[in-house]
């Protein structure tokens, strides 16, 4: 037991996906324990994995010079720093997430491997940066997503009728809903309840993963990326569906609790099956096939 410990703790690799797993008890910490935040690990977690699927490419390369050696064991003292120390004076900043964890792997990957490793972070990389970047970009794309909101609101007033929900639509992007036991209120629909985040977030997944995937045709990945983001939209159409039925049944002072959970652990659920989906494509594909050779015999017979 001791021999085998000693052998897997001098593999190179091992070391280096040891240190690179690490930093996700942090992140999962500082995000989901500290502020209740669910899917802040995800996506660090999903680089980790595609990291993961490059072992053996890593493999490779040989060992990293003494130079770039230091550099790396510089970058990764930095990236804790920054959270261990200078954060601690900006309280409402202080965090250690994506842009910590995208500083830790670039030094991991200068300390363990040559330089031309790097190649193989930028996918996980890209994925990082990227994500951690929606909350900007999606301030600014709110504001352009007014328009969209009759559209939105119109599906909304559809599928609470056919739940029979008794709400109304008492201006362009406002409810009314009666919930049981209390009095009407009235509930305004926003650009952030289109799902401007999942749809991005779920974007920059797929991107990611069909980047990595050499096997697909441009075709298929165009039509599974598109059939992805509509999916992901009509998710959306359920989330907050889901919202007005919990608030007519269960009152408006159990918004707050159930808002992010439903919309986590839809979004959580639907990409675990999307992504699962997507692993089994060639088998879908050539039922799908195999289903409309059927159909058009069958209609060719009639």
């Amino acid at each position: 037991m001791q021999s085998w410990m000693i052998s897997f703790f001098k593999s190179r690799l091992n070391l280096f996906y040891i240190f690179a797993f690490v930093p996700l008890i942090l992140i999962l910490y500082s995000g989901f324990v500290k502020r209740g935040d669910v899917v802040t690990w995800i996506i660090p977690f999903y680089g980790f994995l595609l990291l993961f699927i490059k072992k053996d490419k890593l493999t490779g390369f040989n060992h990293a010079s003494s130079f770039f050696r230091v550099a790396g064991l510089m970058l990764i003292v930095v990236s804790f720093f920054a959270y261990y120390v200078v954060l601690r004076f900006y309280p409402r900043v202080q965090f250690y997430g994506e842009a910590n964890y995208t500083i830790h792997i670039v030094g991991l990957f200068l300390v363990f491997f040559e330089v031309r490793a790097l190649r193989e972070a930028f996918t996980p990389l890209f994925l990082i940066v990227g994500a951690s970047a929606i909350p900007f970009l999606g301030v600014g794309l709110e504001a352009s997503l007014w328009p969209a909101i009759p559209f939105f609101v119109q599906i909304i007033d559809l599928i609470l009728k056919t739940l029979n929900i008794p709400a109304t639509l008492v201006g362009s992007n406002v409810f009314s809903l009666t919930p049981l036991n209390s009095s009407a209120i009235f509930l305004s629909v926003i650009p952030a309840c289109i799902g401007i985040y999942g749809v991005s977030t779920f974007s920059i997944l797929i991107a990611v993963t069909l980047i990595e995937d050499p096997s697909s045709s441009l075709r298929t990945k165009l039509f599974w990326a598109i059939g992805g983001v509509i999916g992901t939209f009509f998710l959306n159409l359920v989330r907050v569906s889901f919202i007005f039925v919990v608030i007519y049944y269960f009152g408006y002072e159990n918004w707050p609790v159930i808002h992010a959970p439903i919309g986590y652990a839809l979004f959580l659920t639907w990409v675990g099956c999307f992504f699962l989906a997507f692993s089994k494509r060639q088998t879908i594909e050539g039922t799908v096939k195999l289903f409309w050779q059927r159909t058009k015999r069958l209609t060719g017979s009639l």
